[in-house]
């Protein structure tokens, strides 16, 4: 028996010293066996009007565009054993079946909600492939920079199969982690680890990286938060991710412009990711505010925070006509400012603000404030006093549930499940604990024997998920299924309706006012959006924010007569270069349409990105027709 033993132990030391080297000879240079598909632009083909790539400067992407594919290609060639790359306009979802890891760098891609590869997605590729198919991976915001931060070090991709030593340095917090109840607790300075490195002779900002919302994202078992970034978020966002066979990476570099320490991250990535070959996601996200909402607006119901905004207002208004004249100076010098400066030059400038009354109803509706009017202590009471029996009214706002409130248990515990169906079964106020039960799991049984029945098999297994809907569901990991809860968040583009709703908080409309002869008229589109909510009226060169731009397209005949003209806008107290719209603004054009035959139509819109305190939305185009 000693002897059986003692050859045990030396053939585990043979092994163990076997994968020693087996990654030493990684180290070294030896490829990894595994077979990548490169999805990605071919230069050779046209580039198309959209590109996925995102950066400040045109020239930049196009630059990016006959470059990136072939970087891609000589990197993984030089570190995985077989590689190829496609053209994603000819990749179709069945070439990753040929494939143990699929890296998606640009789009559009249309996956099926059961492909079950494992894939990194790169970028904005991570909301593009995501939010379709109700991933995590949602669109908060295209501003990712350079360094990494908020890192879990202890991870998989930094220490297999190659051993990172992440160089981390102290800087000082983005400004905009201060902006909202995490600010609070936030550090002013960080441990960063530079992802994109520096280079002495760049001179104009790279493509810009994805983050995700981090609120809710590690609250199920397919998914998980790696790491931040540095972004004009919070450092919950999500830069480096997994949720189950797909692996978020939201940097944007290609092999060339990342730190030799990155590329190394990227490929255990690559190699992490192939672990989960199969494991699909068993939560789709179909809820953007969690229960951190609540927190938010105690925060923001506060006095001093209002007045901290009114300086701020008044501050950057100064801010505007000092920028305003700066381009009249150059622009009286002969120096061409661009159309964009010029529409700034028009902007007028607006010192009104709302009143103290007015934004307590913003930020907790009229209701509350009918209650407990200008006294903030008796809101933070109630939001303390009811915390945990909040619900979803949609996915960007809860409301409180009086019926879990009376029975005084928290609607994230799972005696909540079990009292219902005690209730049930004791034909206790059955209508409400059969309400309960439909609303916090994802079941629709009618007997309490069948809950019970449920409740007994699944107890070791239930979790709960407030990205998911504030449902309990079962862990079906290691099982065959397919993503559970509701219909992914798919935000409309445009969906027709007159007024902004929570699910699309600006709607866009437009009308023609005539002159008295009928011969000219003035084109106006309007911006109608939801309280709290903003456009962005003005932004810097190197800003990643996007400029609302009017779209128009005239009909045979139809002439301009003048630029477009805006109402005043407001300085973003975030940024001190960048002004937005709030509320309802207009685009207007005056528009010759004396040689237009009777009945033609214009197209016009905006082109724009709406954000609130806390989150972006994707960017998207809103036409609409308007008949001479």
């Amino acid at each position: 028996m000693k002897s059986i033993r003692f050859f045990k132990v030396i053939i585990t030391v043979i092994l163990s010293a076997a994968a020693i080297q087996s990654v030493a000879a990684e180290l070294k240079g030896a490829k990894i066996a595994l077979r990548v598909l490169y999805v990605g632009y071919s230069p050779e083909r046209p580039m198309p009007a959209n590109v996925v790539y995102y950066s400040t400067v045109p020239k930049v992407v196009e630059q990016v565009y006959k470059t990136r594919m072939a970087d891609f290609k000589a990197f993984l060639e030089s570190r995985f054993s077989k590689v190829e790359t496609v053209d994603v306009r000819d990749y179709t979802p069945d070439m990753s079946n040929n494939a143990d890891v699929t890296i998606l760098d640009v789009g559009p891609v249309k996956l099926p909600a059961d492909f079950s590869r494992p894939v990194v997605l790169m970028h904005a590729m991570a909301p593009n492939v995501g939010l379709p198919i109700g991933l995590k991976f949602d669109w908060y915001c295209q501003c990712l920079e350079d360094d990494a931060l908020n890192i879990n070090t202890k991870h998989e991709i930094f220490n297999s199969p190659i051993k990172v030593k992440l160089t981390m340095v102290k800087r000082p917090t983005p400004e905009s982690f201060f902006n909202g109840f995490q600010g609070l607790k936030t550090p002013k300075e960080m441990p960063m680890w530079k992802v994109i490195k520096e280079e002495s002779s760049a001179t104009e900002k790279y493509i810009i990286g994805m983050v995700s919302h981090g609120e809710g994202f590690n609250d199920s078992p397919d998914a998980e938060s790696i790491s931040g970034g540095v972004c004009l978020k919070n450092a919950e966002a999500v830069a480096l991710g997994r949720q189950g066979n797909y692996f978020m990476w939201g940097f944007s570099a290609s092999p060339d412009h990342m730190t030799d320490e990155a590329k190394d991250v990227f490929v255990n990535a690559v190699c992490y990711i192939r672990k989960y070959d199969h494991q699909l996601p068993i939560v789709k996200k179909v809820q953007i505010e969690t229960r951190e909402w609540i927190d938010e607006r105690m925060y923001r119901t506060d006095k001093s925070l209002y007045e901290k905004a009114i300086i701020s207002r008044q501050e950057g208004n100064a801010r505007m006509l000092k920028l305003q004249q700066d381009l009249k100076a150059k622009k009286a010098a002969g120096e061409d400012i661009g159309y964009a400066n010029e529409m700034f030059l028009k902007m007028p400038v607006s010192n009104e603000t709302e009143s103290f009354a007015d934004y307590l109803k913003g930020q907790n509706g009229a209701e509350l404030f009918s209650r407990f009017g200008e006294n903030t202590a008796l809101y933070h009471k109630y939001y303390r006093d009811n915390y945990e029996y909040f619900y979803p009214s949609d996915a960007y706002s809860l409301q409180l549930d009086t019926d879990v409130q009376k029975l005084r248990i928290s609607n994230r515990k799972i005696g909540l499940l079990e009292k219902c169906i005690e209730m049930l079964e004791k034909n206790q106020d059955p209508a409400t604990a059969q309400k309960i039960l439909e609303r916090y799991t994802t079941e629709k049984f009618t007997t309490a024997a069948d809950w019970r029945n449920w409740f007994t098999k699944n107890k070791a297994k239930l979790f709960y998920t407030e990205a998911g809907g504030f449902k309990f569901m079962v862990n079906t990991i290691g099982a065959a299924s397919s993503p559970a809860g509701e219909k992914a968040m798919i935000i409309d583009d445009n969906n027709g309706a007159t007024e902004p709703t929570l699910s699309d908080p600006v709607s866009v409309s437009a009308k023609l006012v005539y002159a008295a002869d009928r011969k000219s008229a003035d084109l106006f589109i309007y911006a109608n959006m939801l309280k709290g909510w903003h456009v962005y009226a003005f932004v810097p060169s190197g800003s990643p924010f996007i400029q609302t731009e009017p779209r128009l397209e005239l009909p045979e005949g139809a002439v301009t007569v003048k630029d477009w003209q805006t109402p005043a806008a407001l300085p973003f107290p975030d940024d001190k270069g960048v002004f937005i719209f709030e509320g309802k603004v207009f685009y207007k054009m005056k528009i010759d349409c004396s040689a237009v035959k009777p009945g033609s139509v214009i197209k016009c819109g905006l082109f724009y990105q709406t954000c609130n305190d806390n989150k972006c939305l994707q960017p998207t185009t809103k036409m609409v027709e308007v008949t001479i």
